[in-house]
């Protein structure tokens, strides 16, 4: 029960910074900033990607890669998780998402290499 709890607060955590990350990238792409960025020929989508990740992307995919780690070990766990993903009216997909986009900004690292593992077992 203790680690049903725990598995709770992950996916808790999961939804808020999946919300607050996509939050960021929409608001920097809709702001002056952004337009500021392109007129001076700065990458704007890399841009909106430190953006993002100073505004909870981070976050999102330490936290990601944590619930993957977990739903990875423990297959009751990994019931629970997918179980609770669904009552946020969510999936697997949002924590794939994120250990995706983690290994893209990784490169090619042991790191990387774990998050793969973790991506083709859930």
């Amino acid at each position: 029960e203790f680690d049903c709890e725990k598995c709770d607060r992950l996916v808790e955590l999961c939804a808020k910074y999946d919300v607050k990350m996509r939050n960021a990238e929409y608001q920097y792409y809709k702001s002056d900033e952004a337009e500021e960025a392109e007129e001076l020929g700065v990458d704007v989508d890399l841009a909106a990607v430190n953006f993002k990740l100073s505004r909870g992307g981070d976050l999102f995919h330490r936290v990601g890669a944590i619930v993957a780690f977990v739903a990875v070990g423990s297959k009751r766990c990994h019931e629970y998780i997918l179980e609770q993903l669904r009552t946020q009216d969510s999936g697997i997909g949002v924590v794939k998402a994120a250990l995706e986009e983690f290994a893209s900004l990784l490169g090619d690292s042991e790191q990387r290499q774990q998050l793969c593992k973790y991506l083709d077992a859930i």
